[in-house]
């Protein structure tokens, strides 16, 4: 939904590795500003020397690091100009990935993991898009990083599919104001992706993963998609991105 005659300005979370980095990559490369943001200084850093985005250490489960952003981007305005490409892709799992899968459990699942998964995977959404809605135009757009386990059940890790859960139902429900408004979200929804927060035990031979890079082509063009507020679905490489509707939810 991007105007091509706007500057062209991206903002990625969780941007130090998987999807996040490889959004930084490809989009770097077309001459677009991008503000990285993440946890992973290491890593971030290295991202920017690498690709000339900006590098920003901002933990998105916190809402004063948020209005710190939202400060540094009102004074950084004439330098970066106003965000048009608003990618929330951090998230995590109940389990570090080295974790045996018994610990993602709903019983093993401390209290301490609980509220950080629910801090990155749904506060960081609700604290970003609280955040950057009133800096943007007509013309944005935001492609959330949701999962395949956002619509589907993941025995596997129930916490997480409820985390995403929330977010794909987030995405539905904003859709028509934000269309209104002339601003595009939309939900990604990837079944495997090769990425840092799979768990280990589920890397086994027989599995198959998408690259990240390919996930980051869909939410490129997933910013210049018309129809808004949607759940879109890439199960793996061999099949096309397609939309999983809700219910009353009909194709125009």
């Amino acid at each position: 939904m991007v105007d091509d005659k706007k500057p062209v300005f991206w903002i990625v979370t969780g941007a130090a590795s998987g999807i996040g980095a490889a959004v930084v990559r490809q989009v770097s490369q077309s001459g677009a500003k991008v503000l990285a943001l993440d946890v992973d200084d290491q890593k971030g850093l290295a991202l920017a020397a690498e690709t000339g985005a900006t590098y920003r250490h901002c933990d998105i489960s916190d809402q004063a690091q948020w209005h710190q952003l939202v400060e540094f981007l009102l004074a950084s305005k004439a330098e970066l100009g106003s965000p048009t490409n608003i990618h929330l892709n951090a998230g995590i799992q109940a389990a570090p990935p080295e974790a045996p899968l018994t610990e993602y459990q709903l019983e093993a699942v401390s209290i301490d993991r609980y509220r950080r998964m629910m801090g990155v995977n749904v506060d960081g959404i609700v604290f970003g898009l609280q955040s950057l809605l009133p800096l943007l135009s007509s013309g944005a757009a935001i492609v959330v990083t949701a999962s395949l386990a956002g619509v589907t059940p993941y025995a596997i890790d129930p916490l997480y599919a409820m985390s995403k859960h929330a977010v794909v139902g987030l995405v539905r429900s904003l859709g028509p104001d934000l269309a209104a408004r002339g601003i595009g979200i939309h939900a990604l929804c990837p079944g495997a992706v090769d990425t840092a927060i799979i768990p280990e035990a589920q890397k086994t031979a027989e599995a198959r993963f998408m690259p990240p890079e390919m996930l980051a082509q869909d939410v490129i063009e997933l910013m210049q998609e018309p129809e808004v507020g949607k759940s879109w679905i890439r199960l793996n490489e061999a099949r096309p991105r397609y939309i999983t509707r809700a219910l009353g939810d009909k194709q125009r």
